[in-house]
């Protein structure tokens, strides 16, 4: 049962060989115009996936438009015909003008799956074909794989990226399928939409309507009776003798579906040796099962020795679509396929089978241990998958593994309604409306380190904003769909056309770092740069070395701000040397800090705050909390952790949590969780004003937290033992921070427990306490003058009075 193979090398030789092709395709798509009602769909799975269910609703829901369906070879376009599209040879001269000329293109694959010379200036949607397990496109080091020196396998890569520009619209099954489509295409996460698996939809109805799902077995073991026929008709020619006959397979016999992934081209490792055959038939004798063998339709396997009264062969060329079918089968055996998310919806069971796990990790590489797929459940040779498959007839069994398909299913599917189509052609529809009439004029945009936090002084300009301007549209920049924005907000993904239409068209924009994506701001508009942090460590301008190209960066970046907000007379200073900030500067306090000033009760914290905070992040009741918040590095960005928090956390004894806060730009790169139930990563936790209302005492390097917890007089130490390097090499501090410091500055992990140890045993009154109460005192006067709990306020009464607001 071999097919005709596929391995990245070659593919991506072809590609490099026809650069001269795209180069004139492009010009030529300059002066071709495009039909908007003309739409070209294709797959590399034929007339199938989820670019046929999205077609099939057009036709249903727009008769007016025109259907081409871009083929590889006649039977393609037979079917093509069957379901009332026009057909069209993929690689032909008509199939490059159909291309060129529709308005909408639809893949599941890549651009190859039309023609891939007429894509360019057409509206693009990529459905994909299945929840990414294994690592994809520019993710995996297989897919740029090519012979040749490094300047040929960089300018692949650019080909790579540059192809995943033009795609206008991927479609993703969940938010954690979203996250690897958008690592993998290197696009911006508003690129991506979560909407639901259209090549789903009929499994899901299945999964709501057991009748459905019954058609489905009905279809398959006809199928199956067809296939075996012609099986043992061609072997009847071979041997001479007359062995046709089709399967039997009896109403209350199960299916059972074996569905091994493609892997590159290479055979697939899990053929059964002669003994593993008789070993496969006899179980399923015993559970009176039928095994279906389905490889994947780029892979290679020679099943021949298995197959038999109880297994049997469903190949691409019996039904090239097997997810609708998915329904006819009571399990499903597979390794990395993303078949298994699919049948996840079905709540049965799925048998994991990995004979070459290690292996495949290191060359293809998984977006996450198979073992927590499939909750440490993966057989590696057949005789533990038949050890499984003798555990279905076990109904506690059977009923665990239901539970892992359900708890699959919930992770990877966020739409279970069969609707995923209608909501891609409602999202391609809306994607081309006008943007004018996306966005309201008064509008207001927040953003937070670029998105990736809904936190600091935008969050708290936005409570402020809604509470005395409740009808006023507020949208919020986020790069996850995971991201939770305030009650009456609307989350935008960064990158995504109504984003770039907010930022175009809002009134305001209230932002605390760089604007970036080549950000003009119009005439009426009004940009409020918040920043997020008073400085210690140089910034811009201020910093060593700083090359040209970075300067006329940093000067344009400051001439989009019309206003800008200082925490403090050293601030503004800064800011004016540092950013070339030639406009108004409000010194107003910070806002972020309201809350945590309105929680003092004198010279501490409210209890009540604090236990507040403390339960949502997570903090056992009558623990002491140490709390670790390290800034990031410029000599490679990574997490840092020279404190080794996990340590720290069983040195300090069972009484003792630490709570663990990267730096924004160090989230990609790890975390600081683990099993050890002392130590809490609050590095996405979303107000860093619970962090600090947490802490009994605070560590920290050159991280600008040190000014926010003066308002709560949070005791601080300093683990500095990379200082002098810091100071004189990497940044350089903008004051004498080791004269003026509010609190030890450490260079040794033991000086930091010893210090946490003696606040435990003597509170506040601890001998290291006394020693710097002058300087924490000098701190708060200098650096947060104006941290009173009324920021916010005096930020929007100045917005109001200039007519912004």
């Amino acid at each position: 049962m071999s097919t005709a193979g596929f391995d990245f090398a070659s593919g991506n030789l072809s590609k490099l060989l026809a650069i001269p092709k795209y180069a004139l395709s492009l010009i030529l798509s300059w002066f071709v115009p495009r039909v908007t009602l003309r739409w070209v769909f294709g797959s590399g799975a034929g007339v199938g996936e989820g670019a046929l269910a999205v077609a099939r609703r057009l036709q249903a829901t727009q008769p007016d438009a025109e259907i081409q369906w871009l083929v590889a070879n006649e039977h393609e376009a037979d079917r093509a015909r069957a379901e009332g599209f026009t057909p069209v040879l993929r690689r032909s001269r008509q199939g490059f003008w159909a291309t060129l000329r529709a308005g909408h293109i639809v893949v599941t694959h890549g651009l190859g799956d039309v023609n891939r010379f007429g894509v360019t200036g057409g509206f693009i949607v990529q459905l994909w074909h299945g929840a990414p397990l294994k690592r994809l496109h520019l993710d995996s080091p297989v897919t740029t794989a090519v012979r040749g020196p490094a300047p040929v396998r960089a300018l692949l890569r650019r080909m790579y990226r540059a192809g995943s520009r033009q795609v206008d619209l991927y479609v993703a099954g969940s938010p954690v399928a979203a996250e690897r489509l958008r690592s993998a295409f290197r696009v911006a996460p508003g690129k991506v939409r979560v909407l639901g698996d259209p090549r789903d939809d009929a499994l899901a109805r299945q999964a709501l309507n057991p009748s459905e799902a019954a058609d489905a077995r009905a279809r398959v073991v006809e199928l199956l009776a067809g296939a075996d026929a012609d099986a043992g008709a061609r072997a009847g020619i071979s041997s001479g003798a007359n062995t046709s006959s089709g399967a039997t397979i009896a109403a209350e016999d199960s299916l059972v579906l074996y569905a091994p992934t493609w892997r590159d081209g290479e055979a697939d490792p899990a053929i059964p040796t002669a003994a593993e055959a008789e070993q496969i038939r006899g179980v399923l004798a015993r559970l009176g099962a039928h095994l279906v063998i389905r490889s994947h339709p780029l892979g290679r396997g020679a099943y021949d020795a298995l197959l038999g009264d109880r297994v049997h062969v469903l190949g691409a060329e019996t039904l090239r679509d097997i997810t609708p079918a998915l329904g006819a089968f009571d399990a499903v055996i597979t390794d990395y396929s993303s078949l298994a998310i699919d049948f996840a919806l079905l709540g049965r069971p799925i048998l994991w089978f990995a004979p070459d796990l290690a292996s495949y990790g290191r060359t293809r590489g998984l977006y996450e241990p198979l073992e927590v797929t499939s909750a440490g459940r993966v057989a590696l040779d057949w005789a533990g998958v038949c050890e499984r498959l003798m555990s279905l007839a076990v109904p506690s069994e059977h009923r665990t593994l239901a539970r892992e398909a359900n708890a699959l299913a919930a992770r990877f599917h966020a739409h279970t309604d069969g609707n995923s189509a209608d909501r891609v052609l409602t999202e391609i529809a809306r994607l081309r409306t006008p943007t004018a009439q996306l966005i309201p004029a008064d509008a207001v945009f927040f953003e937070s380190f670029y998105g990736r936090q809904v936190s600091c002084n935008p969050l708290a300009l936005d409570r402020e904003i809604a509470r005395r301007f409740p009808d006023r549209a507020r949208y919020w920049s986020v790069t996850s769909e995971r991201q939770t924005v305030p009650a009456g907000a609307v989350p935008l993904l960064v990158g995504g056309r109504e984003w770039f239409a907010a930022r175009r068209h809002a009134r305001l924009l209230i932002v605390n770092d760089w604007l970036r994506y080549g950000f003009r701001r119009r005439r009426g508009q009004t940009v409020v740069q918040t920043w997020h942090g008073t400085m210690l460590k140089h910034l811009a301008l201020g910093r060593p070395n700083v090359g040209w190209r970075t300067r006329l960066a940093i000067h344009r970046e400051s001439r989009r701000w019309n206003l800008m907000l200082s925490q403090n007379a050293h601030s503004t200073e800064q800011f004016r040397s540092s950013y070339a900030f030639r406009g108004e500067i409000l010194e107003s306090g910070y806002p972020r800090n309201d809350r945590l000033a309105r929680a003092m009760a004198g010279d501490t914290a409210n209890p009540v705050e604090v236990q507040l905070a403390r339960a949502g992040l997570g903090v056992p009741p009558g623990a002491r909390v140490l709390v670790y918040a390290p800034t990031w590095r410029d000599r490679g960005v990574t997490l840092v952790d020279d404190l080794d928090v996990r340590r720290l956390a069983e040195e300090l004894g069972e009484e003792w949590v630490v709570i663990a806060r990267g730096h924004t730009r160090t989230h990609a790169f790890g975390g600081y969780g683990g099993t050890d139930a002392r130590v809490i990563d609050a590095s996405q936790h979303p107000d860093v004003v619970d962090i600090i209302l947490a802490a009994d005492v605070l560590v920290t390097d050159y991280s600008s937290i040190m000014f926010d917890a003066a308002v709560s007089r949070t005791p601080m130490l300093f683990f500095v033992p990379d200082l002098a390097a810091y100071r004189d090499r990497e940044r350089g501090f903008t004051f004498d921070f080791e004269r003026v410091a509010p609190g030890p500055l450490l260079s040794e992990r033991a000086d930091v427990l010893a210090h946490a140890q003696v606040l435990a045993a003597e509170g506040r009154d601890a001998t290291w306490m006394r020693e710097y109460a002058a300087a924490a005192e000098n701190w708060r006067e200098r650096f947060v003058p104006h941290d009173d709990g009324h920021a916010a306020e005096r930020v929007i009464d100045a917005l109001v009075s200039r007519g912004t607001l």
